[in-house]
């Protein structure tokens, strides 16, 4: 170690060089915020240093490197060796004008973002993850230097790039290692402590060092396989990153590199030779795969892998079995439920390795979701669901049981077709935030704030007549005359005349509303103190933005919203969207009114409907 080099390096010194990032190195990942901060330092630097001595420098973190033929390998400092150089790309016809050129970068796994560095295209910022992080800080750089004086950048190269015997400069730490020391640790102990390095990094790291492998030629060329493990694993977190794959295994989105839930599964399937307590460590799947690679750890229920190789090959077939699973029409809605419900997914991939076949494995997993909704045998199951389903009421402590139930009602009714390929849009429903919205408005919800109330009797005009006028105006002359034009004004445009008269009495009266109010809900039938309102009868699935942008709505305008959503694409849960197009009802009638008998129908169908999903003469059709 005596003989390592620490020494500083203007960024001038570096333009002749060559840096080449390998492959247990991680992509560019820098934020914005990040490459704004290097530059306002650099700016705040020069500004400062103007009435300097000429030794003054701006000093960046350490750059660690080891000497590797023509070239220096990078072990540390890759992202701000990449955003200087994406900085130098942005201003590189003043540095012409200077005589100056940018340094080479090349990659051992990415050949491509060599080429993508010299002319960065915004176009291509989709293709891979690594281009759209080398487009966003470009982007930042122009928007950044969009904000400076129009001759700034010439102070602003000239301070980057000033060599010493000018001075007022910016230098790196430079740490040059002996070639005989193992880069790998170095990354390692340099990086264990910092938040951005996550544990996927560390673990790609032990998988992609080059002792792993042997070499494909006599020129000393990476090996194949190497190249291919980390192709395949850019591939898996590609996979990943699409949330309907995501949100099918998980709640939320609580890792950097999603990749860390494959790892995840096996690092918890590790036993240690000599147990230790790091559960806890936020390092833990590192450390597992760490003891696993120095063979002091091993797999649960699978033969020994000696070889990086063969440990990639696990690694992959438990990637494999998750997206067999998502791929899998029953699998996906069975399990996607489940995780919905809190079950992990460590604990699903545990009990498939002890069951045999599929058929039990469905059969495994319908049982999980029984026991999520019921706490006895399954005796006369519809009896059970009947009795169990009737005690369910909002806002008596079964929030959560309702919402589960008409979670599973949608799924039941998706897989009740095996003809249709409909998917439950889980991404959809757990990135948002989902109420129990009641299908037929209920009194004890009536609004409370004068806004709530305006928007109320507006909701009512907008639906009564068509017309839609700007929340900020106080002009209701369009829908008085909409109204007025008619040739024989029914009750209900008699009400919204009332309605106008209510909105443009200054102030604003409260009381008023409150009569008119219980009127129109009198028109449309859901007025009835004693109909029972908070059952499951009455309840549907949609989401909050929805639901509060009308609040407690009369049927016939959640229905429109409901309609109108749907027409958009925007996400609608299945039977949500039957209910309020009353496909559930036997004898649907008016459609601007939700009745008893709706209510009824609605409830005998979801009861109809779990009985058959979570019984056992279905197994045929979901296998």
């Amino acid at each position: 170690m005596s003989n390592n080099q620490l020494t500083l390096k203007p960024i001038n010194d570096l333009l002749g060089e060559s840096f080449f990032i390998p492959a247990y190195q991680r992509g560019y990942r820098w934020t914005e915020r990040q490459v704004v901060e290097l530059l306002n330092d650099i700016r705040d630097f020069q500004q400062q240093s103007e009435n300097s001595k000429k030794e003054t420098f701006y000093c960046l973190q350490p750059v660690v490197v080891r000497k590797r033929q023509q070239s220096w390998e990078v072990v540390d400092g890759q992202q701000r060796l990449t955003t200087i150089f994406i900085i130098l790309t942005y201003l590189k016809d003043i540095a012409a004008l200077l005589g100056k050129q940018r340094y080479q970068i090349s990659y051992e796994t990415r050949p491509n973002c060599a080429q993508f560095l010299q002319e960065i295209d915004e176009s291509r910022s989709n293709e891979n993850i690594d281009f759209y992080h080398i487009c966003a800080a470009k982007k930042a750089v122009e928007n950044w230097f969009k904000q400076q004086d129009g001759a700034y950048k010439l102070k602003f190269i000239q301070t980057l790039l000033n060599p010493d015997d000018i001075g007022k400069n910016v230098k790196v730490i430079w740490y040059d290692i002996q070639e005989d020391i193992d880069p790998i640790d170095v990354f390692t102990r340099l990086n264990i402590g910092k938040i951005p390095l996550t544990n996927s990094e560390l673990v790609k790291a032990l998988f992609l060092r080059s002792g792993n492998f042997g070499k494909d030629d006599a020129n000393g060329q990476i090996s194949l396989r190497q190249v291919q493990i980390a192709q395949a694993w850019d591939d898996i977190e590609r996979a990943l990153q699409h949330d309907d794959f995501w949100y099918f295994l998980n709640n939320k989105d609580t890792y950097t590199n999603r990749i860390e839930i494959v790892l995840a599964l096996i690092a918890n399937q590790l036993t240690f030779n000599n147990p230790q307590d790091i559960k806890s460590d936020h390092y833990y799947i590192f450390i597992a795969f760490f003891n696993w690679f120095k063979g002091d750890a091993t797999l649960q229920n699978s033969t020994e892998a000696t070889t990086a190789v063969a440990k990639w090959e696990i690694v992959q077939q438990h990637f494999l079995q998750l997206e067999e699973w998502f791929e899998h029409r029953v699998w996906f809605h069975l399990i996607g439920f489940l995780i919905d419900q809190g079950v992990s997914i460590r604990s699903i991939f545990t009990q498939n390795s002890t069951i045999q076949g599929k058929t039990l494995f469905v059969q495994h997993l319908k049982q999980e979701i029984f026991n999520k909704l019921f706490t006895t045998d399954k005796g006369d199951l519809k009896a059970l669901i009947t009795k169990q389903i009737n005690e369910l009421e909002y806002g008596g402590g079964d929030n959560q049981k309702l919402r589960a139930a008409l979670l599973l009602f949608n799924i039941a009714s998706i897989l009740h077709n095996p003809s249709t390929n409909i998917r439950f849009q889980f991404d959809s429903y757990k990135k948002g935030q989902w109420d129990l919205e009641h299908i037929r408005s209920v009194q004890s919800r009536k609004p409370e704030r004068p806004d709530a109330q305006k928007q109320w009797l507006r909701s009512v005009l907008e639906y009564s007549t068509k017309i839609s006028v700007p929340q900020n105006t106080n002009d209701y002359t369009l829908w008085r005359q909409q109204i007025q034009a008619q040739p024989s004004p029914s009750d209900l445009h008699q009400l919204c005349l009332s309605a106008i008269d209510v909105l443009e009495t200054q102030p604003f009266s409260s009381s008023a509303f409150n009569d008119l109010y219980l009127k129109i809900l009198q028109h449309f039938g859901e007025s009835s103190e004693t109909e029972v309102d908070n059952s499951i009868a009455n309840l549907a699935l949609l989401d909050s933005h929805t639901n509060r942008s009308y609040g407690n709505a009369i049927f016939p305008i959640k229905r429109r919203r409901i309609v109108e959503l749907d027409k958009d694409g925007t996400f609608v849960p299945l039977c949500t969207k039957n209910v309020f197009l009353k496909y559930y009802s036997h004898h649907a009638g008016d459609l601007m009114f939700w009745k008893a008998e709706d209510a009824t129908d609605y409830q005998a169908e979801i009861i109809d409907t779990l009985t058959w999903f979570l019984g056992d003469n279905n197994l045929e059709q979901l296998v």
